[in-house]
């Protein structure tokens, strides 16, 4: 039995966006066929399977690409989203003045 494989979002990004290219093209492959387009290290193709759960969400990864965290395997919502925001945006504005952060400070603006 294998290792199953994580792919990143990149990954997945790539994989729709080249069967879309393909089918635009007018080329009908199988899932057999396509998935040894994208060898893993033993030089096998991705399985069918995970072929078919990756295209099946392929709407949704196509009209979202990946711009930060080319290595994400999931997309997250934050868990505290304002909280986020504010935090963001006194991190540049303190960068925008030059002034040094680290841990302890951000810890202490958090409170």
């Amino acid at each position: 039995m294998g290792v199953k494989r994580a792919f990143s979002l990149r990954e997945k990004y790539e994989i729709c966006l080249e069967r879309e290219k393909q089918v635009k093209a007018g080329k009908k492959m199988q899932l057999d066929e396509f998935g040894l387009l994208f060898p893993d290290r033993s030089g096998k193709g991705i399985p069918k399977s995970t072929l078919s759960d990756i295209l099946a969400i392929s709407d949704e990864v196509l009209k979202n690409p990946p711009v930060d965290g080319a290595h994400k395997k999931k997309k997250r919502a934050p868990v505290y989203p304002i909280f986020e925001a504010l935090l963001a945006e006194w991190i540049e504005r303190a960068h925008a003045v030059r002034v040094p952060i680290n841990d302890a400070i951000i810890q202490t603006q958090a409170r």
